[in-house]
């Protein structure tokens, strides 16, 4: 059986058996409580986004809408730990509580996020995630949210409130709506951004862009999607010295791509610079800096189209219609598909025609709409 099948047989048939038994109410729980009140005046309330990349980005509009329509309410917000120096970042939140992903609901670590989450005694729980992502469900339905409002299509109990998604997959934006539609939250009328100051975006791009000329071009190329779901290294690596022929190269990754970033600066030397996904503030500043962003399915590329930059994103079919938005003028997209099956040559024509000289946008440093 093919591994990603065995996961997902694994996920049917033995951990979600597991963690529903493992989550049942404990005895003496009262499982009396007015619906009304949950839904009109909720005191806590817990936001759980998607997990996937961009997730944060594209739902921090629909928290702020939340958050117009419950203004007295606590508001949580349950992120990947990966994920935490974004979560942080966002001022209308007033707890942010990290989980890493588990294969089985068990472990210390599991427990300590599971009793942080109980602790709150949430009246209230929007969960986000598609329902194929499992372990912030699992967390969303071991809160003990009196109304958990989700994505699911069968009836286990994570949610007793929940909307069946449809077979074909939605844009992420109108996917999300549909939790706030159902229990009649009105759309946020602006949206939401955040900025790093001139002088601010001046002070970590002296800091941190070194060793080239004042007048420098730069060019974002974000690795971090595993090489099982994207681009190899070398692929990596031939775009990137494409690149570095208009450009300095700023090397985004996550840590666990720290390989395919250190090939690349070990071949650019001084045309590339490295920066892992840790610090947002440090992100805006340098995607404000960068003609073009270059990025696969992950955060970098929904950052630098809030910020209204040139994206070049590498994406299959599937992964487009969700998450890639329709009416973005400065947004070119690859096949993810048909990248990988090229050679290092024809990869290289490619990435030199649409990194030819273009107007230079540097200076924006202001998130657009999230």
């Amino acid at each position: 059986m093919a591994p990603l099948r065995l996961n997902h047989w694994m996920r049917r048939n033995l951990v979600t058996p597991l963690a529903v038994q493992m989550a049942e109410p404990r005895p003496g729980d009262d499982p009396t409580f007015s619906v009304a009140d949950a839904l009109q005046n909720p005191k806590r309330i817990l936001l759980v986004p998607d997990s996937g990349p961009g997730g944060l980005f594209i739902g921090v509009s629909k928290f702020w809408a939340i958050r117009e329509r419950y203004p007295g309410a606590s508001l949580d917000l349950l992120a990947h730990r990966e994920k935490g120096y974004i979560a942080g970042e966002i001022p209308f939140i007033d707890n942010v509580i990290l989980y890493d992903n588990f294969l089985l609901p068990l472990g210390p670590r599991r427990r300590e996020v599971v009793s942080a989450l109980r602790k709150r005694e949430y009246d209230l729980a929007f969960c986000f995630c598609t329902d194929e992502d499992f372990c912030p469900i699992y967390f969303c339905y071991k809160s003990g949210a009196r109304i958990r409002v989700g994505f699911r299509k069968d009836e286990t109990p994570f949610f007793n409130i929940r909307i069946v998604p449809g077979e074909t997959p939605a844009y992420e934006p109108d996917r999300l709506s549909l939790l706030l539609d159902l229990l009649g939250i009105p759309q946020a009328r602006e949206g939401v951004s955040w900025t790093v100051s001139e002088e601010g975006a001046r002070k970590i791009r002296d800091r941190f862009l070194v060793g080239g000329d004042a007048d420098d071009r730069y060019v974002g190329i974000d690795v971090s999607a595993p090489p099982s779901d994207g681009l190899n290294g070398k692929q990596w690596l031939t775009i990137a010295r494409a690149a570095a022929r208009i450009a300095r190269v700023l090397i985004f990754f996550n840590y666990r791509e720290r390989k395919e970033a250190n090939q690349i600066k070990e071949a650019l030397g001084q045309k590339a610079l490295m920066f892992q996904n840790e610090d947002l503030p440090r992100q805006v500043a340098l995607i404000g800096a960068c003609d073009r962003v270059i990025a696969a399915n992950t955060d970098i590329f929904h950052l630098a189209v809030s910020m209204g930059r040139p994206v070049i994103g590498l994406f299959d079919t599937e992964q487009a219609s969700r998450w890639v938005p329709r009416d973005r003028p400065n947004i070119d997209l690859y096949v993810l598909k048909d990248l990988k099956s090229m050679g290092a040559s024809d990869l290289d024509s490619q990435f030199r025609q649409k990194l030819g000289p273009s107007e230079s946008v540097a200076g924006r440093t202001e998130l657009a709409e999230l």
